[in-house]
C-alpha cells in the first residue's frame, strides 16, 4: 500500500475517475462519497515532496475526471471541428483548476496539521465560486451538481444551495479517509461515528422535508411545446414557414387540452424579431400575437430580437417574450444574462474583441454575436409572474435565486438541446432543475426544442418527462410558490465560510513556514 501511495499519478487517477462516476447519470450514489479518499491518502503519502509533484499529480487527477465528464462535447463535432480543441482546452483548464487545488491543499496540511474537514472544503468550494465567475464562468462541474438525479437525498439543498451538498459530499469523503487512516480503535471509531451522524442528520431532514411539502399560493395550468426541429434545419431560412406551422399546431393541441399558459422553447420563433424603438408600431410579432387571441391563452415565446438604431443593429438578445390572451406584447421581456463564452459573446473583450468580432467561415463559431440580457425579472402571466432562464442558465444557481427573491411564482427553462445529441449530458442538465426547484421550493417547466421537456414540482419530482427527439406536447398543473426559502434568503453561506476558511489556512500555513 505504501507503494501505491507514493507512486505520482495511480491513486490520483483513481480518484479522477470514480469522481466522474457520480456524475454520470447512473443510479450510482456512491462515488461522491467516496472518490476523493484515494486522493487524500496519496496526499498524506507524499507530504515531504515539492510543490512540483503535486502540481502534476492534481493535473493528473483533473484530467482523468474532466476528460471522462466531458465527452458529451464529442456531440458537438456535427457542428464544427473546433468541439475537440474546446473539448481538451476546457479539460485542461478545469485540469489546471485541479492542480492548484491539490497544491494548496497539500500547503496548508503540511504546515498546519489541520484536519482535512476544514481543509479540502475551505479549498474545494472556493475554487468552485471563483470558478462561477468571470467571463469563463462555468458550473456545471460543481460537486453539489451531480447529486441532482437523487431529489430525495438532496432535500437540504433548500437550506445550503449545491455548496452545500458539496460540503457534505466532501466530508463524507474526510470521515471515510479518517476512519482508513486512523492508528487506533478510538480515532476510528470517533471518524466512522462522525460519518454516521453527518449522514443520517442529512437523512432525517430530507425524509422530514419529502413529508411536508411547502404549501402552495395556488396552480397554473401549465402548457409545454416540444417541436423537435433538427439543427441544421432550424437554421435554414427556407423552413421558417414549416416550422412556424408545426409550432402553431402544436400550441393549438396544449391549448385543447386545457392550457392556461403555454411555454415554446429557446428561440422557437424561427424569424429575428427586429424593433426599432422610434418606431413603436415595430414592437409586434403579428402572427403570434393573432395565434394567442385565437386561443385566448398567454404564450411564453423565445426569439431572437435585435434592437435597430439609424438603419444599424445596436444589440441582439436571446429573449423571451409573453403575449397575453388578448393578443397583446407585454412591453417587458427578458434575455438571456450569462452566454456561452465565445459561441454567444466574446469573453475578455476588449482584448479578444477585434480579433473575433465579425468574422467569417469557421471563425464565426468564436464571434458571439449575442448580447447579455439588461435585467433579471421575472415576467407577468396569467396573474402571477414567471421567471424564466435560457439555456445552460439553469446551471447557475444563482440566477433562479435572484428570480426568485424578485417575485416569480414559478420557474421555466427554455432550451435548445439538439447540440449535445443523445449524450448523458441531456439527462445530467435536465436533472439540474430538480436541484433548483429543490433549492427555491418552486415549480420548474423545462421546454426544450428535442427534448427533455419535464415538469418538476417543489421537492424535486418529475410530473412529466419526456423523450430525446420526438414532437410532444404536455399539460400539467403546477404548484405556486409559497415564502422564499432558508437558501433564497440567505444565498451561498457555505461558498463564503468555506473562502474565509481558506484564507485562515493560507495565514497560518504562512506564519508557520516563516
Amino acid at each position: 500500500m505504501t507503494a501505491l501511495a507514493r507512486h505520482p499519478f495511480k491513486l490520483p487517477v483513481l480518484a479522477g475517475v470514480l469522481l466522474a462516476f457520480g456524475y454520470f447519470t447512473l443510479g450510482l450514489v456512491v462515488p461522491s462519497l467516496v472518490a476523493l479518499v484515494p486522493l487524500l491518502i496519496w496526499l498524506d503519502a507524499n507530504l515531504d515532496r515539492p510543490w512540483r509533484f503535486f502540481r502534476n499529480g492534481g493535473f493528473v487527477f483533473g484530467m482523468a475526471w474532466n476528460l471522462l465528464i466531458l465527452h458529451w462535447m464529442r456531440a458537438m463535432l456535427q457542428m464544427s471541428f473546433l468541439a475537440i480543441f474546446a473539448y481538451v482546452g476546457l479539460a485542461a483548464i478545469f485540469a489546471a483548476g485541479s492542480a492548484l487545488l491539490v497544491i494548496v491543499l497539500a500547503w496548508t496540511r503540511k504546515r498546519t496539521g489541520w484536519s482535512y474537514a476544514i481543509l479540502l472544503p475551505s479549498v474545494w468550494l472556493t475554487l468552485e465560486w471563483v470558478l462561477a465567475h468571470g467571463d469563463l464562468r462555468m458550473t456545471a462541474q460543481h460537486l453539489g451538481q451531480s447529486a441532482a438525479t437523487y431529489p430525495f437525498l438532496v432535500q437540504f439543498a433548500d437550506l445550503g444551495g449545491p455548496y452545500g451538498i458539496g460540503l457534505v459530499l466532501l466530508l463524507s469523503n474526510v470521515f471515510l479517509f479518517d476512519a482508513w487512516s486512523a492508528s487506533g480503535r478510538k480515532p476510528r471509531a470517533f471518524a466512522v461515528a462522525s460519518w454516521l451522524v453527518l449522514i443520517g442528520g442529512v437523512l432525517a431532514y430530507d425524509a422530514w422535508s419529502w413529508g411536508h411539502p411547502p404549501q402552495p399560493a395556488g396552480t397554473l395550468k401549465v402548457g409545454l411545446v416540444q417541436p423537435n426541429v433538427p439543427l441544421l434545419e432550424k437554421m435554414d431560412p427556407a423552413t421558417d414557414a414549416a416550422q412556424q406551422k408545426l409550432l402553431f399546431d402544436l400550441t393549438r393541441r396544449a391549448a385543447g387540452q386545457g392550457a392556461q399558459v403555454i411555454v415554446w422553447p429557446e428561440t422557437a420563433w424561427p424569424r429575428p424579431f427586429y424593433h426599432w424603438p422610434d418606431r413603436p408600431q415595430t414592437y409586434a410579432i403579428g402572427d403570434v400575437q393573432s395565434l394567442a387571441r385565437e386561443l385566448g391563452v398567454t404564450l411564453v415565446v423565445g426569439a431572437e430580437y435585435g434592437i435597430v438604431r439609424n438603419n444599424r443593429p445596436q444589440a441582439f438578445y436571446n429573449a423571451v417574450f409573453v403575449v397575453h390572451p388578448d393578443g397583446k406584447l407585454d412591453d417587458a421581456w427578458s434575455a438571456k444574462v450569462y452566454l456561452v463564452p465565445f459561441v454567444e459573446a466574446v469573453p475578455f473583450k476588449p482584448v479578444l474583441g477585434p480579433l473575433l468580432s465579425g468574422r467569417g467561415g469557421w471563425m464565426h463559431w468564436l464571434a458571439g454575436g449575442f448580447t447579455p440580457g439588461p435585467r433579471i425579472a421575472p415576467l407577468p402571466v396569467d396573474g402571477t409572474a414567471i421567471g424564466v432562464s435560457v439555456c445552460y442558465e439553469e446551471l447557475y444557481f444563482d440566477l433562479q435565486r435572484k428570480l426568485r427573491n424578485a417575485g416569480a411564482k414559478i420557474q421555466a427553462v427554455i432550451t435548445n438541446d439538439a447540440w449535445f445529441g443523445t449524450t448523458f449530458f441531456q439527462t445530467y442538465q435536465a436533472n439540474t432543475d430538480r436541484l433548483r426547484a429543490i433549492e427555491n421550493r418552486t415549480s420548474f417547466v423545462r421546454v426544450a426544442n428535442s427534448g427533455i421537456s419535464a415538469f418538476i414540482d417543489p421537492l424535486g419530482r418529475d410530473l412529466a418527462w419526456t423523450d430525446l427527439n420526438v414532437e410532444d406536447v404536455r399539460v400539467g398543473e403546477l404548484p405556486l410558490a409559497g415564502p422564499p426559502t432558508v437558501y433564497d434568503r440567505a444565498g451561498d453561506v457555505p461558498a463564503w465560510l468555506a473562502a474565509a476558511g481558506l484564507v485562515t489556512a493560507c495565514a497560518a500555513a504562512w506564519r508557520r513556514s516563516r
